[in-house]
């Protein structure tokens, strides 16, 4: 009887906990994480009765949790892989909306800025149309701030955003502890049966947890350990560890996270992942930071070059540009380590001092920099990109010796003061806040520099079809600049004959000079475009001295040379080194050695084959000073001169002659002039075919070869005499004792030797119009190169009332140093500049023998960039005692072309009264279209770097909304797994309740059953 009933409440039992069950699950069924449960039955222990076992009942073993940890692991993953890709879209739509819009981008108004400067450009003395110009310039400034401030404030929003992720974080590890403690209570307290509702809450937590920080999960006598960014423990047991939000060790703009615990306290941000933390800073780190370095390039690019150029112009007022836009290399702006941040980890002492200017706008990228000092020493340091890792710089430098500067990737780094040690570190930022450093500087309408600064023209009197174009401006820094309003010197482009051309100094337009360096018979190509000047800042020429004159000429008996004499040409030897544009490191390249007698054209195709060098040779001399004798003594010799070999005083030739071209002057004068010998000159064949022409002024013959050849000069006549005596044979002779002057002429090799003053000051007063008194205020020393190599001084100390009486004196005491005979013949530049030039008689000897002296000529050697040379021996060569190689960038090019002929000239010069000039703002808008941005990779526009960050943007975000999508799908699926099998369904429990019911009810049926089998029994006994 009791068996029954007991069976029959123990049924009752399960069944209530079986509807208290559903009913919990019931209650639950909308809480987050909740894992649905049932009563787990097993059977009681039958009872034998001898025939059998008897069953006792029904008992409860447990409650279970309905799950699959598998699921729950994985709902973990995916839902940091979800949070972090939509924190990732999240912030980077903000950007692919701000830079691709029209009203906020930049693209729009960079449009609307150049197409203002085309404007102007047909108008360029239009001041409205200047000052839209300056309007639209002004809007550019005001949208690379506005773009900036739009970046760095979600920067900073970012910023909050972490540091309120970072509490959530610490607060579910606090709770995820609290809760292992309560487990593990639960448990030890009065069963070892699973706490199923605090085991929901935790992983609900841990869910929570995994949104916002990717973790992993271990399982230790059942509690939960959680780890994070390469295995830090966030929760052990029933302890968590804590994060914190701080500036960044590498940026302090920038908010980093540390963790912290009894063990560590160190920076894991760039070691975090997943969730909506690791989506934070995912984006910072691959979009938004490269976003405002984008935008920094385009700034720095845009006011680098186009302040560049616009210096290189003209305003209404003729004076040269200024900065249009703010110059991001102003120190103010570069140092104080604005641009590069010391390490928040970095030892003590920290005093740097650093500066980063931007050198190279082609060679930047937009990324940013890691310098660290590796050590062991203090000295050595790497430099790091770290868009890709890879090493661009490394070396050692002197920290005892600063400011040192370290170069690499377009960038400059200065080191100007304090303490470098092993282990420091810095972040270099150059591009990431220029952005809003940019900023106009012209005000005024005027000062736009639309024009360039000079100009060039053809003579009236051109014969030839040869133009010269309006030239391209390179820079303001060329020398040709050096004196503000004027060009230093102006120049003019001569013609020597079609193929032929030398650019001289046109201060004194009526006498032309070289210029120094000089620019001399250079090659022309007729019907094509000539580029006069050079494009290259750092090439340099080094001219040599015009060969030293024999002491004597050289006598040939009765006849011509059959080969030239000793030119005057030493050998010498040529070292070339090159410097290396990086490292500045020097190697010695190439040695060649030129022969003695070597002409000055077999030295320059020597030269000539060294890559980077180009040499040019010609060879001039001079005759004047000519005298006739016209004496019938001894007999009367005919005055007769030979050009290489050639003689060009031949009479009587005839009509059939074809030595000279028609139109030659036939007749031999009876007194030579170099007039007449010019012309002949410039008409006999076969020394034109040469390259030898002539001019002269009168006084002067100048004969030139310009290919720079040998010229051997020979002559034959009548030999002076002091006196003559006695009674001629024939007519009427002079009187006895007369001086006869023979025939002769005096020649140079038109070198001017440079005399330096080096004490006393003439302040500016000696020129070449009016004397001078050296008695006051002296001495007067000056200091000058022989032409045998030695270095010779003298003193100036007359009282001169005229220019002339100053060069007489300083002839005189020329000529006493010289260690040969001959004479000096002194010259004063407008500028006070005095020189010499050096001459020696050549006489004829009043027989058949001819007198001859041979002319090497000059070489002029440029040298690009980097290229240097050293010449030997360092006496007697003709590059012996030569100054240092002197630039030959004037700063502008011109072009010549068509056929210009022999006199043409054209002339470059100040552009006075430029204000309709056009020819700089052209070169402004043409920047527009110039790939100034990205060399390594081919070179983009600033709207081509524009719009690469625009569509970089726009593809990340693509990207990041297919990611997201994805991720969510992923993570609906997983959840729709989990939910299936531990989700509550409440038609199902609806279902259980009634089940449940039912059995309840039977039990109690059972119970009642039992109580009138009890009473039946208790009845029979009454």
């Amino acid at each position: 009887m009791s068996n029954l009933l007991n069976t029959a409440i123990s049924g009752l039992k399960a069944q209530q906990s079986n509807l208290a069950t559903t009913g919990h699950n019931i209650a639950n069924a909308n809480v987050e994480g909740y894992s649905r449960q049932d009563v787990v039955l097993s059977t009681k222990n039958a009872q034998f009765r001898g025939y059998g076992y008897i069953g006792s009942g029904v008992q409860i073993s447990t409650v279970r949790r309905i799950t699959d940890q598998f699921l729950v692991e994985q709902q973990r993953a995916d839902t940091s892989s979800y949070q972090q890709e939509q924190a990732y879209l999240d912030n980077i739509e903000q950007i692919d909306a701000l830079l691709a819009s029209s009203s906020t981008g930049l693209q729009s108004i960079l449009d609307s800025f150049f197409a203002s400067l085309q404007g102007s450009a047909d108008n360029p003395s239009y001041i409205p149309s200047r000052d839209v110009v300056l309007g639209t310039a002004d809007s550019v400034v005001d949208r690379f701030r506005s773009i900036y401030k739009s970046l760095n404030d979600q920067n900073q929003t970012l910023n909050g955003q972490i540091a309120t992720t970072v509490d959530e974080i610490n607060a579910l590890t606090e709770g995820i502890a609290s809760l292992n403690a309560s487990i593990l209570d639960a448990q030890g307290r009065a069963t070892t049966e699973p706490p199923n509702d605090l085991l929901d809450q935790r992983d609900e937590l841990v869910r929570q947890l995994s949104e916002l920080v990717e973790i992993e999960v271990t399982v230790d006598s059942d509690q939960y350990n959680i780890a994070f960014a390469e295995g830090n423990m966030l929760v052990l047991g029933d302890s968590a560890n804590s994060l914190l939000a701080v500036p960044s060790a590498e940026d302090p703009q920038q908010t980093g996270v540390r963790f912290v615990s009894s063990l560590s306290n160190e920076f894991v941000t760039e070691k975090l992942t997943g969730g909506t933390l690791g989506g934070m800073i995912d984006f910072r780190k691959d979009a938004l930071a490269p976003a405002m370095n984008q935008l920094g390039l385009i700034a720095v690019a845009l006011s680098s070059e186009f302040n560049a150029q616009h210096s290189q112009g003209i305003d209404l007022n003729g004076n040269f540009g200024g900065d249009f836009f703010q110059d991001l290399n102003d120190p103010e702006l570069a140092g104080n380590n604005n641009r590069i941040q010391g390490n928040g980890e970095n030892q003590p002492p920290v005093n740097q001092v650093m500066s980063v200017y931007f050198d190279d706008i082609g060679q930047l990228t937009t990324s940013d920099y890691t310098i660290e000092f590796t050590g062991p020493d203090s000295d050595s340091y790497e430099v790091i990109r770290n868009s890709d890792g890879q090493k661009v710089d490394g070396g050692t430098i002197d920290g005892g010796n600063l400011p040192t500067e370290i170069s690499f990737d377009g960038l400059r780094i200065v080191l100007e003061d304090g303490n470098f040690k092993a282990g420091d570190k810095f972040t270099v930022k150059p591009l990431r806040n220029v952005a809003d450093q940019m900023d106009l500087k012209i005000t005024e309408s005027a000062e736009l520099a639309f024009g360039y600064p000079m100009r060039g023209g053809a003579s009236l009197g051109n014969q030839g079809t040869g133009s010269i174009d309006q030239g391209t401006m390179l820079s303001a820094d060329g020398k040709a600049f050096d004196v503000p309003g004027q060009l230093s010197p102006p120049m003019v482009v001569i013609f020597h004959d079609e193929r032929t051309y030398s650019v001289l100094d046109n201060s004194d337009p009526g006498n032309p000079v070289p210029l120094d360096p000089p620019m001399e018979y250079l090659n022309f190509v007729p019907g094509t475009s000539n580029t006069i000047f050079t494009d290259d800042p750092g090439e340099t020429m080094i001219s040599s001295w015009r060969p030293r004159l024999p002491t004597s000429a050289t006598i040939t008996p009765d006849g011509t040379s059959s080969s030239p004499p000793y030119n005057g040409i030493n050998s010498e030897r040529f070292t070339f080194s090159r410097t290396d544009p990086v490292t500045g490191e020097v190697t010695e390249d190439k040695t060649v050695i030129t022969p003695t007698g070597a002409s000055a054209a077999d030295i320059a195709a020597t030269l000539n084959e060294i890559d980077g060098v180009s040499a040019n040779a010609y060879t001039q001399v001079q005759l004047s000073n000519f005298t006739n004798s016209g004496t019938p003594y001894d007999p009367d010799n005919p005055f007769e001169i030979w050009v290489n070999g050639y003689e060009i005083t031949l009479d009587d030739l005839g009509p059939s002659q074809t030595i000279f071209e028609d139109g030659y002057p036939e007749e031999m004068p009876d007194q030579l002039t170099p007039d007449f010998l010019a012309d002949r000159i410039n008409a006999h064949i076969d020394l034109g075919d040469a390259g030898i022409t002539a001019k002269s002024d009168g006084v002067t013959l100048t004969i030139t070869d310009a290919n720079g050849d040998d010229i051997f000069i020979e002559m034959r006549g009548d030999k002076p005499d002091p006196a003559i005596v006695g009674t001629p044979p024939l007519g009427t002779p002079p009187p006895n004792n007369s001086i006869d002057p023979g025939d002769t002429f005096e020649i140079s090799t038109g070198e001017q030797w440079p005399v330096t003053e080096i004490e006393g000051q003439t302040g500016g007063k000696l020129n070449n119009l009016s004397g001078f008194d050296f008695s006051e205020d002296g001495p007067y020393r000056y200091e000058l190169y022989l032409p045998d190599g030695r270095t010779g001084t003298i003193e100036l100390t007359g009282t001169h009332a005229t220019a002339d009486d100053v060069k007489a004196e300083i002839e005189s005491k020329i000529t006493a140093l010289l260690d040969s005979p001959g004479r000096a013949e002194a010259s004063i530049s407008p500028e006070g500049t005095i020189s010499y030039k050096v001459f020696m008689k050549v006489e004829g000897t009043g027989n058949y023998d001819t007198a001859g002296v041979n002319v090497g000529g000059q070489v002029d050697v440029t040298m690009a960039d980097g290229i240097s040379v050293d010449t030997t021996p360092k006496a007697g060569a003709i590059f012996t005692g030569v100054s240092e190689a002197k630039p030959t960038y004037q700063g502008f090019q011109f072009a010549i072309s068509g056929r210009p002929v022999e006199g043409d000239s054209f002339d470059i010069e100040w552009n006075e009264d430029g204000i309709s000039d056009n020819r700089n703002v052209l070169d402004i808008v043409g920047l527009e279209s110039a790939d100034t941005i990205n060399e390594r990779q081919g070179g983009m526009t600033f709207t081509e770097a524009y719009s690469q960050a625009v569509e970089t943007i726009g593809t990340k975000t693509n990207q990041a909304q297919i990611r997201t999508n994805a991720a969510e799908a992923v993570l609906e699926g997983t959840e729709s797994d989990l939910n299936s099998i531990r989700g509550v369904n409440l038609d199902e429990e609806a279902a259980l309740l009634i089940e449940f019911q039912l059995a309840y009810q039977a039990n109690a049926q059972v119970i009642s059953i039992a109580q009138q089998v009890f009473d039946s029994l208790i009845g029979a006994f009454r």
